[in-house]
């Protein structure tokens, strides 16, 4: 399967309210870039202070899906480390776990991960 970053851009606004939206971060923009890696830029809105998102991510699969990810988040005008601000926020969904370095997202039906030329392709099992 192949998805384009368009594509994905659908796909992260459509996913993003189940995540976040109830904890009143709300999504304005988001753009992302596919090559060797996904990057990522994002607007949002947290209550009421606009708050920026830059972020560049790889991502494997060995069992888990395993997401290396490095970002910032503007908020006003202190810059938080991306992992440690999904760490705290997303900290009771079971089936994700993030440490300092990555998100690892438990995995039953994926093979394999590739980025490649403005494409996602993913492998199933």
């Amino acid at each position: 399967m192949l998805i384009n970053q368009n594509e994905l851009e659908k796909l992260c606004k459509y996913l993003y309210p189940k995540l976040f939206d109830y904890k009143d971060i709300v999504l304005n923009n988001l753009e992302i870039k596919i090559d060797n890696y996904i990057h990522i830029k994002a607007n949002l809105n947290y209550y009421n202070i606009e708050t920026k998102l830059k972020a560049i991510a790889r991502i494997r699969v060995e069992n888990e899906i395993i997401i290396d990810i490095k970002g910032v988040i503007k908020y006003g005008i202190i810059n938080l480390d991306l992992n440690k601000v999904l760490k705290e926020t997303v900290k009771d969904i079971p089936y994700l776990v993030i440490n300092d370095e990555s998100i690892i997202i438990d995995n039953e039906y994926i093979k394999d991960i590739k980025l490649k030329d403005e494409y996602v392709s993913i492998e199933l099992k």
